[in-house]
């Protein structure tokens, strides 16, 4: 069996898109399709159920994962054993300035190097925007990046709700417009705060701008401004503002991109640690919330 087939398959079945797969990949969409049709051809059986947007396993697809994803990883260390060149080197990542993510990036990271020590990484941290202008000038070879959920599903590793954080008791001042503290640069959850607010029939003025998040907390935390961060940047010393004292957010999406050329052996090991962690903290964090829910 061509284990190419193989390495399509568990990424599509990862990221629950034949297009996602495809980014990830550097193949085109009808080349994916074509390989996943070649491999359900060979073992004579349907491997995934297709909607508009997104695909799910068939339970032979499910049985057929369990398998591959060992497979895949057999191969790749076989590969770094007898050609170490293809698995060393630097591995440069790019990672949205999002503090909460960087207990499970450890994590994720701990695992690599232990199974890839010769290999060494490099942690950029930024906004979104300049990480995909440092992915289309080949500067990084990954990054993880924010978007939005409703424009672009197709690689997702998890939703969070955006919120707007702010000192305990907060109220919103007698003139009616809202100061926000925001991350200086190309900073997205500002602009979904401003055009939140004013399609809200609110207004809004910037009154501090830092130059990281941190700042933006303590700012926050003395009761300056308020801000508009993901669920789980929410800190001590500060709530969520609730009553209907400001309008709903919209949700935000994590996922991962490569730059447009082909990603190393250890960019994509590297990729594949990153997409099993998030994954696995996600499915966690539900779990828990089911239980506090029953």
């Amino acid at each position: 069996m061509d284990i190419g087939l193989l390495r399509t398959f568990t990424s599509v079945a990862t990221l629950g898109s034949f297009s996602g797969a495809a980014q990830r990949l550097n193949m085109t969409q009808s080349t994916v399709s074509q390989q996943i049709a070649r491999l359900e051809e060979h073992l004579g059986k349907q491997l995934f159920v297709r909607t508009t947007r997104r695909c799910r396993l068939t339970p032979s697809g499910d049985e057929l994962m369990e398998r591959a994803s060992k497979v895949v990883s057999l191969v790749d260390e076989m590969e770094s054993a007898f050609r170490p060149e293809l698995s060393s080197g630097t591995v440069v990542v790019g990672v949205v300035d999002d503090s909460y993510l960087f207990a499970p990036l450890t994590r994720a990271l701990a695992e690599f190097v232990e199974r890839r020590p010769t290999v060494n990484v490099e942690i950029r941290a930024g906004m979104s925007a300049d990480l995909l202008r440092e992915l289309k000038a080949r500067n990084i070879e990954l990054a993880l990046v924010r978007v939005d959920p409703e424009l672009d599903r197709s690689n997702l590793l998890q939703t969070s709700r955006l919120i707007w954080v702010s000192r305990p008791n907060w109220q919103v001042p007698s003139s009616g417009i809202i100061p926000l503290a925001v991350v200086g640069g190309t900073c997205n959850y500002h602009k979904t705060a401003v055009e939140t607010l004013r399609s809200a029939g609110m207004q809004s003025r910037r009154v501090v701008t830092c130059s990281s998040l941190e700042g933006v907390m303590e700012v926050v935390r003395a009761g300056l401004a308020v801000s508009v961060v993901p669920e789980g940047e929410l800190r001590a010393g500060m709530e969520i503002v609730g009553d209907h004292r400001l309008p709903s957010l919209p949700y935000t999406g994590l996922k991962i991109s490569f730059s447009e050329q082909e990603p190393s052996l250890a960019a994509k090991q590297l990729a594949r640690v990153i997409e099993n962690t998030l994954q696995t903290r996600g499915a966690a964090r539900q779990s828990d919330d089911n239980c506090l829910a029953n």
